[in-house]
């Protein structure tokens, strides 16, 4: 029974898996497409090997030339029609017609050669060839328009890499098992005709198989506003038109027809290849060569769209296009270095298939992706005349080339110089996709970049991302972790910078003056209103606490003038990599692990008016702590009171309070939750040391030793005579009970009786450049410290509410009397 009407691609996309029917739908699509192509290509073998014993003349000794030609000539006729039934029609409605068709042709080809009726039969195979390539024609946007009715947006990537997989998969089967199905049956009956019927007899069969099977294809929606007119015939050259006036579809199509004028002068110089290599047709072995030829090229494909399809697993990564062709052109110039029929001319198809799965597979998905759903088919069909333009185009130049006389290592450079050129127009046009593919595929070695909740990003439109400012790779994290590009602002003075100007340019940022305050607000704004997403650092600076700062506002107005959404974010995992500052240095320390773990986790979208420095923080603050319980430390254990001290010292992990070498003194009772989440957070952070006796921090280095305790730490530290010389600071951790002070020689922070939940600390202020000072406390007096990192935090009408302490126990707990400043300090309310 066929599924009910598939979601709109907008649902699915926010969808984190697909239903199963819709990967049952791609899976029949992909077979269906995998048959047409293996029955296209085996009729064509068929005739390959038939013509040459059968006949003589021009139609025997150009059969490739008129192969080659009659497949590519039904997209140039009947383009604007198949594009109107794939656009009117539910494509999965088409898809089944093409289905039928496609056992009826097989059968009159079957009677064609059945019959045997010389030249004649030979001719009137041509005309069911010529009719299947017709049925690939009305096929063709069909199948790949169904797709992202069926998968969405966010995984189109995926699922056209898929296609192009099984497509060549059916070009090589056939090709491959057509030449030698065909040699074998020869040389078995010595007769050509019922070795050419015999193989599609099995193929009508299974295509009855499959015309049955593709009614469980998903449903998939008509467009009746879409009318039939007799100029339709003649108006996919309008389609056309329209499409290469949109600058980044005019460049898709050029490039997708350049690969196509490629592959169409290859595919016939196979044929010439194979019979130049065995040119006595009474003993065969020219379809074979042909078919492996053509194996070769095809095994390559697959295993690169294969590739492909893993590299745009998330997103679709265009500057694939330009190292893509430049791949193909090199491998195009290496086949004509090679002798035809040496293993290594079978290792340069292969190279040649590999590289031009790379070139095409993101080019088709662009075109896919941004074609409307009303026009889809349309586009689609456009873009098959201008491919099938440039095949016969390509064809013709064989042509002539035979004619001049030359050979085949000069048609294999003439195709390489092609691709040279279509490099060097690509990259002027795409320098920005090519540099952002490999800045962040440089990015992607080093950090293992993982994104929650990419789907709240708006598809399209102006949007602004906030997210934490951790490190100095923080912009490269967020560009790896989004699947729109991202443009980033950068103050103007680094902008200018005559070594990073080019480079930041082709990456799109955005220079905004600290000075020009209006100025910058214009800038983002129109990047936004150009329906742009701009990510901005709302703090400012990289936090040299480990600990989220206050949220300059300057945001707010851009945001507002650009009619955008703001989507808060937080990056978890970077404190602690070489470019943050724990350990109080940036650079100067080494990486903790190759492939560094970092996890960015997107926020809802706020609408401007409604984006407020609370609004956002409050955002972030909750992504921290949703980080924090998802790390895989709490699954060790499923007490809660265990649980507790576990998030507590994963929450000190992130703050920059004690460093690699300094020794905990704890002069909290020995099992107290202060004694255990020292341990645990000495457990985590390696190479420092829990003490418990004073005695034991004697041969400390000086200002190596920080004292923790409860509310009777200072009375313990009179008792401590190695302090004075030894101690680096105290910090004393206990409910709001015990009073703030003015002192700030003693570290205060609040430590939440009744759940053992460690909630705010004062840390050291941390070491600053000279004109930047006072920017980041860390200690204030009459405070409990700042919040830590991994709670959610909200304002009641009961007090402060914080809430996501563990996984066993999120809370909240009212912080009564007590109320959070904007840099996020703790203080009671006066």
């Amino acid at each position: 029974m066929p599924s009910p009407t598939a979601p709109d691609p907008d649902s699915l996309d926010k969808m984190k898996s697909l239903p199963k029917r819709a990967w049952v739908s791609v899976a029949l699509v992909l077979g269906a497409t995998l048959l047409n192509a293996f029955n296209d290509n085996l009729l064509k073998m068929m005739l390959v090997g038939l013509a040459p014993k059968v006949t003589t003349g021009v139609l025997g000794e150009n059969i490739g030339v008129w192969l080659g030609g009659m497949i590519l000539l039904p997209f140039i006729l009947f383009g604007p029609l198949s594009g109107y039934f794939a656009d009117r029609y539910s494509k999965r409605a088409v898809i089944l017609a093409m289905l039928v068709a496609q056992s009826a042709i097989l059968l009159m080809a079957g009677l064609c050669f059945h019959l045997a009726l010389g030249e004649l039969s030979v001719i009137l195979a041509l005309g069911a060839f010529f009719l299947l390539a017709m049925q690939s024609t009305f096929y063709s946007p069909a199948k790949m328009g169904i797709l992202k009715e069926v998968v969405g947006s966010r995984r189109l990537g995926l699922t056209v890499g898929w296609l192009q997989m099984v497509t060549m998969i059916g070009i090589l089967a056939g090709l491959g098992v057509g030449g030698a199905w065909f040699d074998s049956l020869y040389e078995q009956h010595g007769n050509a005709w019922l070795a050419a019927a015999e193989p599609i007899w099995w193929l009508f069969g299974v295509a009855v198989v499959a015309m049955i099977v593709g009614f469980y294809i998903q449903k998939t929606p008509a467009h009746p506003g879409v009318k039939y007119h007799h100029g339709l015939w003649w108006e996919h050259f309008g389609h056309l038109k329209e499409s290469l006036s949109y600058a980044p579809m005019r460049r898709a199509f050029f490039g997708n027809s350049t690969y196509w004028f490629v592959a169409s002068m290859a595919a016939a110089m196979f044929v010439d290849i194979g019979l130049a290599l065995y040119p006595d047709q009474a003993v065969g072995g020219a379809a074979t060569a042909s078919s492996k030829m053509t194996l070769m090229v095809g095994v390559g494909t697959v295993v690169g769209s294969l590739f492909i399809s893993w590299v745009n697993r998330r997103s679709l990564q265009l500057g694939m296009i330009p190292l893509g062709a430049l791949g193909l052109a090199g491998a195009l110039f290496y086949a004509g270095l090679t002798p035809v029929g040496t293993p290594k001319f079978d290792w340069a198809l292969a190279l040649v298939g590999f590289m031009g799965g790379c070139y095409m597979v993101p080019i088709q998905t662009f075109i896919q992706d941004t074609a409307s759903a009303e026009k889809r088919g349309r586009v689609l069909a456009s873009m098959n005349l201008l491919d099938s333009v440039a095949g016969v185009l390509g064809v013709a130049v064989l042509v002539g080339l035979k004619a001049m006389g030359l050979g085949f290592q000069a048609q294999f450079w003439l195709l390489g110089v092609l691709m040279l050129v279509a490099t060097v127009y690509i990259v002027q046009l795409l320098p920005h996709y090519l540099l952002r593919f490999v800045a962040l595929a440089i990015v992607k070695t080093i950090y293992k970049v993982k994104s929650v909740h990419h789907e709240r990003i708006p598809k399209d439109g102006g949007t602004m991302l906030l997210p934490n400012h951790v490190s100095y790779v923080d912009a490269f994290i967020m560009g790896a972790s989004c699947t729109r590009q991202v443009r980033f602002v950068m103050w103007d003075a680094l902008y200018n910078i005559p070594a990073m100007t080019w480079f930041v340019k082709l990456c799109g940022t955005v220079p905004i003056s600290p000075t020009r305050a209006k100025d910058a607000v214009r800038t983002v704004a129109a990047a936004l209103k150009e329906g742009r997403i701009v990510c901005l650092f709302p703090e400012g600076q990289i936090t040299r606490h480990g600990i989220v700062n206050d949220l300059r506002k300057g945001y707010e107005l851009m945001a507002r003038q650009g009619d955008a959404q703001v989507v808060p974010a937080y990056m978890d995992g970077l404190y602690g990599s070489i470019f943050s500052f724990e350990g109080g240095l940036f650079f100067k320390k080494w990486p903790k692990n190759l492939r560094y773990p970092v996890t960015v986790y997107f926020g809802h979208p706020i609408p401007a008016k409604e984006a407020t420095a609370e609004a956002v923080r409050a955002q972030i603050l909750a992504l921290s702590a949703e980080a924090i319980l998802s790390r895989r430390d709490f699954q060790s254990t499923d007490h809660a009171d265990k649980q507790q001290i576990i998030g507590n010292a994963l929450r000190l992990m992130e703050c920059e309070w004690v460093r690699q070498g300094e020794t905990l003194l704890c002069l909290a009772p020995v099992g107290s939750v202060i004694h255990q989440t020292l341990v645990a957070f000495a457990e985590m952070k390696g190479r420092v040391r829990v003490v418990t006796e004073a005695a034991s921090i004697t041969g400390c280095a000086e200002n190596s030793v920080v004292a923790v305790g409860d509310a009777s730490l200072r009375q313990k530290l009179e008792g401590v005579s190695e302090w004075p010389r030894l101690g680096k600071y105290a910090m004393l951790w206990a409910d709001a009970q015990v009073a703030v002070s003015e002192d700030v020689t003693i570290y205060r922070g609040l430590l939440h009786q009744e759940t053992g939940a460690l909630i705010a600390t004062c840390v050291p202020d941390p070491e600053m450049p000279e004109d930047e000072r006072g920017l980041q406390l860390g200690i204030i007096p009459h405070t409990y410290g700042r919040l830590l990192p991994g709670y959610a935090v909200k304002t009641s009408a009961e007090g402060l509410e914080i809430s996501m302490l563990t996984p066993k126990n999120p809370g909240p707990v009212i912080l009564r009397s007590i109320q959070m400043d904007e840099r996020g300090f703790l203080m009671p309310v006066l």
